[in-house]
């Protein structure tokens, strides 16, 4: 049995999302080969949780911190909580002499999907946002972090209607438990997991959006998006994070 996620599976999501990427590529063959890493990433999920769940190989819980630096970082945190719920993880965020640390937690094939999700994204978001321009008399600002607002929740309708289609598949062709108890018994145990972990929190407040007409263009970039550390753990200041 292996901890490991398998390795060509991420190799292939890793080409499909480097063919998206590829100034060469068109918009047309762009959105075939995000599809396929959407759906790929998606199936290697459910995949590992029925043959975790039948002992067939090991999945085992861990812990991913990671320091997310002062650009955009409300953005980039939410970004990353857009992909951790859809990933069956769960985060939390801590200060440390003015140094903002997110650790997510869950099962170390999440956990890969996870980082390469959001390398990826950042990356994407941060190039997008670029050519923002504020409508009306909403300053620059304003602007950014409602589109930034916009491409994590796009991002994170994406990935759950990936995980739908895939469990709806998985269920067609399983004859054991149904995706959906899995899937639940590894909720909870994640969740056991974090808990015990980061034994109380407070919660990430909302913000407003300033700027819906950026906010909506995010949420178009977004829908053109490629789905496809070792800081120790503070005792106050611990935000859980969340789409």
């Amino acid at each position: 049995m292996t901890t490991a996620a398998p390795e060509k599976t991420l190799d292939r999501i890793r080409k499909y999302l480097a063919i998206a990427e590829h100034p060469n590529t068109g918009p047309e063959e762009a959105e075939t080969f995000r599809e396929r890493a959407y759906n790929l990433m998606a199936k290697h999920g459910i995949e590992r949780a029925h043959l975790a769940a039948a002992g067939q190989i090991t999945d085992e819980l861990s812990s991913w911190a990671l320091v997310i630096d002062k650009t955009h970082q409300a953005e980039r945190i939410h970004l990353l909580a857009s992909i951790v719920g859809p990933k069956t993880c769960r985060a939390v965020q801590w200060k440390v002499n003015g140094v903002t640390y997110v650790m997510v937690s869950g099962y170390q094939s999440d956990l890969e999907v996870v980082k390469m999700l959001f390398a990826s994204l950042s990356l994407q978001m941060a190039k997008e946002v670029a050519n923002v321009k504020p409508s009306g008399r909403k300053s620059l600002s304003t602007a950014r972090k409602s589109f930034m607002a916009g491409f994590a929740s796009s991002v994170f309708e994406k990935l759950r209607q990936a995980n739908k289609a895939a469990t709806a598949e998985a269920d067609s062709t399983n004859t054991g438990r149904s995706t959906e108890l899995v899937l639940r018994d590894r909720q909870a145990a994640v969740d056991a997991y974090y808990k015990s972990k980061v034994p109380a929190t407070g919660a990430v407040k909302s913000r407003p959006i300033g700027d819906p007409d950026a906010f909506l263009a995010g949420r178009e970039a977004g829908e053109r998006a490629d789905l496809g550390g070792g800081a120790r753990l503070g005792s106050s200041g611990q935000r859980a994070i969340s789409a």
